[in-house]
C-alpha cells in the first residue's frame, strides 16, 4: 500500500503483481459509478466481470473492503489525471485553470460519471468507514483547490478581496451541476457550459463559440 497525493488517502489498488486486482478494480469503479458503490456487491461485481464471486472474495475479502478499495482507486485516478497534470503548471491562476479543466474533464472518465459524486449521494446519511472514505477524498480535493485559490489571491491573479472560501464553493459547485447535468439530463454541453462558468469565476474571458 501506498499514500497518494491526496494525503492520508490509503490507496489499495496495485500490490505487486497483482495485475488482476488492479483489472477487476477498474471495472468495479465503472459498475459503481452507474450502480452505486453501496449497491455493488462481491456478487454483482463477479456477475458484472463473468467471473466467480469466490475469486472476487479472495481478492477483496468483503464488501466494505470492496468498497474502501473503489474510493482508493477512484483517488489514484483522480491524482493521476487531475491533480499531477496540473502540479506541472505555474503556481496560481495557472494551475488553478489546469485543475479545474482537468476535473471536468475526469467526468468523461467512468461510464455514470464521478464515482465520488454518485458514491457521497448514496453515503452521505450514513456513518461509517466507506463514508468517512469518500468525505475525505472530497474535503482533500477541496483543500487542494483552496490552496490555488488562496495563492492566486496573494499573488495578485485575482481579486484582493476574493472570499476564498466562497469561490471554492462555486467552482465545486461548478463540477456537480456539470456531472447532474450530463449524466441525468443527458445534456451534452454540460461540460462546455461548466468551463464558460468557471472561466467567468475566475476572471477569464468566457470562450464565445462553446466549443471544447
Amino acid at each position: 500500500m501506498r499514500t497518494n497525493v491526496l494525503e492520508g488517502t490509503v490507496v489499495r489498488v496495485t500490490r505487486t503483481g497483482d495485475a488482476r486486482r488492479t483489472a477487476i478494480l477498474d471495472r468495479a469503479m465503472h459498475v459503481a459509478s452507474v450502480e452505486g458503490i453501496e449497491g455493488l456487491s462481491l456478487g454483482r461485481l463477479a456477475e458484472a466481470l463473468g467471473t466467480s464471486k469466490s475469486g472476487i472474495q479472495t481478492l477483496f475479502g468483503t464488501k466494505q473492503e470492496l468498497q474502501l478499495s473503489i474510493v482508493a482507486a477512484a483517488s489514484q485516478v483522480f491524482e493521476r489525471d487531475v491533480l499531477l497534470p496540473a502540479e506541472r503548471r505555474p503556481a496560481g491562476l495557472p494551475r488553478l485553470r489546469a485543475l479545474m479543466s482537468a476535473w471536468i474533464d475526469y467526468l468523461e472518465t467512468f461510464e455514470g460519471g464521478c464515482v465520488f459524486v454518485a458514491a457521497a449521494s448514496e453515503l452521505d446519511g450514513r456513518p461509517g468507514p466507506v463514508r468517512d472514505a469518500v468525505a475525505g477524498a472530497v474535503a482533500r480535493a477541496d483543500a487542494l483547490v483552496r490552496r490555488d485559490v488562496d495563492l492566486a489571491r496573494r499573488l495578485g491573479e485575482l481579486p484582493p478581496d476574493t472570499d476564498v472560501d466562497q469561490l471554492v464553493f462555486e467552482l465545486h459547485a461548478m463540477v456537480l451541476q456539470a456531472n447532474h447535468d450530463r449524466q441525468l439530463l443527458a445534456r451534452t454541453e454540460a461540460l462546455t457550459r461548466a468551463r464558460t462558468a468557471v472561466d467567468r469565476l475566475l476572471g477569464v474571458e468566457p470562450r464565445s463559440d462553446h466549443s471544447e
